[in-house]
C-alpha cells in the first residue's frame, strides 16, 4: 500500500512539474507520466539505463521500420509502446528479473547461494541479496521512445533526468518517512556497492 501511495503522489507531482518545465522551456520529459516512475528508481540507476536503453532500441527499430513503411500517428504511437514492451519483457526474461549476489561481511563477491553459513576461517556469510533488474514501468521505456522520436534523443534525455531529480527532491521534502520507508525496502545499487567494499549491511535487503 506504501508504495501504491507513493507511485500515485509522485505521478501527481511529476504531472505539475513536468507542466511547468515543457511552459518554461518547450521541452516534455518523455511523457507526463514518465518522471514520477523514474524519480522513484533514481537510487537505482542500473534500472534507469536499462529503461533508457531499451527506449533507445524501440526508438531505433522503430526509425528503420518507417524508412519502408508509413508511420504516422496512431500507428507510430502503437507500434513504439509495443515494440518497447516487448524488448523489455525479452530483457526480463533473459535475466530473470534481477540477480542474486552472496557477499562476505568483509566484502567481495561470492559464487553460489543458500543459509547463512561458515566458511573456512570460520567468517560469517550472509544470505544472498536479490538486486532487480529490468526496465522501469510497462510502458514507460515506450512513451520515452516516442519523445525520442518527437524531439530528439538529448532533449528528451535532459528533461528526464531534470524533472526526475525535482520530483525526487519534492517527495523528499513532503514525506520524508514514506521516502525513507520506499527506499529501506529495496537494495539500491548504491547500498549494494556499499556492502560490496565495506561488508556493511543492507538494511531491508
Amino acid at each position: 500500500m506504501i508504495t501504491l501511495n507513493l507511485l500515485a503522489l509522485a505521478i501527481g507531482i511529476g504531472l505539475i512539474i513536468t507542466l511547468l518545465i515543457t511552459e518554461a522551456f518547450g521541452i516534455a520529459a518523455g511523457g507526463l507520466v514518465v518522471p514520477g516512475y523514474m524519480a522513484l528508481k533514481l537510487m537505482q540507476p542500473v534500472n534507469f539505463a536499462i529503461t533508457v536503453l531499451v527506449a533507445l532500441g524501440a526508438f531505433a527499430i522503430v526509425r528503420v521500420l518507417s524508412s519502408f513503411m508509413v508511420l504516422y500517428g496512431r500507428r507510430m504511437t502503437g507500434l513504439t509502446i509495443l515494440t518497447a514492451y516487448l524488448l523489455g519483457a525479452l530483457l526480463e526474461l533473459v535475466i530473470g528479473g534481477g540477480v542474486a549476489v552472496e557477499i562476505a561481511p568483509q566484502g567481495g563477491l561470492l559464487l553460489g547461494a543458500g543459509d547463512t553459513e561458515l566458511d573456512n576461517l570460520n567468517q560469517r556469510i550472509s544470505d544472498p541479496v536479490f538486486v532487480e533488474l529490468g526496465v522501469i514501468g510497462y510502458i514507460i521505456p515506450g512513451l520515452i521512445a516516442l519523445w525520442f522520436n518527437r524531439q530528439g534523443v538529448l532533449p528528451t534525455l535532459s528533461a528526464i533526468v531534470i524533472t526526475s531529480v525535482l520530483v525526487r527532491l519534492t517527495l523528499i521534502f513532503m514525506v520524508p518517512d514514506l521516502m525513507l520507508d520506499y527506499d529501506s525496502s529495496e537494495v539500491s545499487f548504491v547500498q549494494l556497492v556499499s556492502r560490496l567494499f565495506t561488508g556493511e549491511t543492507i538494511n531491508g535487503g
